[in-house]
């Protein structure tokens, strides 16, 4: 499958094309504009310092439960965007039906929340991620719900979603990561958060609007 473009739009697409057992990762700067182009990274080899200092869970020890899914693994490792490396991921969240994987990668932190047996991904900059400017994926997950999900920062303790013209929903962040599961159709408008960068906003898109626009 070819690589998407690195651009917050293209966050639509993802919940289409990954409910399959394919993987992809979306690059994220924190004012929503191409980082920069260059997607095949080397492959890190090791979790950067800087990642590490920032996020509590990638300084624990790694366990058998981190790994993910051995197809998952097994494409990352034959393409490897952003630098990606499965051998150093560390699962943050997990429930009945989905987990949410930190993996590291060069110069980005990427994020893998597994969908029936497939993966949805988005990467932010290392940079972004330690600054606490980290945007939401959205993907559709089996039977319609959307999943909204990412990754702060050790100072962000929760972060706030905003949907339909006024409601919000304050949610845990977990070993540095955050998944909520909304009803299918509704209105997605932003999620928001405190840490180091004070108080942030990014917007959070539909998937299904995206698989009608094309991405």
């Amino acid at each position: 499958m070819d690589r998407l473009k690195k651009n917050i739009p293209a966050i639509l697409t993802l919940g289409a094309l990954l409910a399959t057992t394919s993987v992809a990762a979306l690059a994220q700067s924190g004012d929503g504009s191409d980082p920069r182009p260059d997607a095949d990274s080397p492959q890190a080899t090791s979790i950067e310092q800087e990642a590490s200092d920032a996020m509590a869970v990638l300084r624990r020890p790694r366990v058998a439960t981190d790994s993910l899914p051995t197809e998952i693994v097994e494409r990352l490792d034959v393409h490897a965007d952003y630098g990606m490396n499965p051998e150093l991921s560390r699962r943050s969240i997990v429930d009945a039906s989905n987990s949410l994987y930190v993996v590291p990668g060069s110069g980005y932190v990427c994020v893998a929340l597994t969908v029936g047996e497939g993966v949805n991904g988005t990467c932010a900059q290392t940079a972004d991620l330690v600054a606490g400017r980290s945007g939401a994926a959205t993907v559709t997950l089996p039977g319609g719900p959307v999943g909204i999900y990412g990754l702060v920062p050790d100072e962000v303790d929760s972060v706030v979603v905003a949907t339909g013209e006024s409601s919000t929903t304050t949610i845990e962040a977990v070993n540095n990561a955050y998944f909520i599961a909304v009803p299918e159709g509704t209105v997605l408008r932003s999620v928001s958060y405190a840490g180091p960068s004070g108080t942030v906003a990014f917007p959070i898109y539909d998937p299904a609007l995206a698989m009608h626009s094309g991405g």
